[in-house]
């Protein structure tokens, strides 16, 4: 049974780090786009 649960947690950890990292990436590449743009728009104006 311990065996079972020290599995369970590893795969938990696994996938919690997992889910941590893909949020970050998605969070970072939506920031560096947003900023593209911002310059886009600045320079348009100018």
């Amino acid at each position: 049974m311990a065996n079972n649960f020290d599995l369970t947690l590893f795969s938990l950890i696994t996938l919690t780090i997992f889910i941590l990292i893909s949020l970050s990436w998605l969070i970072l590449r939506t920031l560096k786009e947003g900023r593209k743009a911002l310059g886009e728009i600045n320079k348009d104006r100018s």
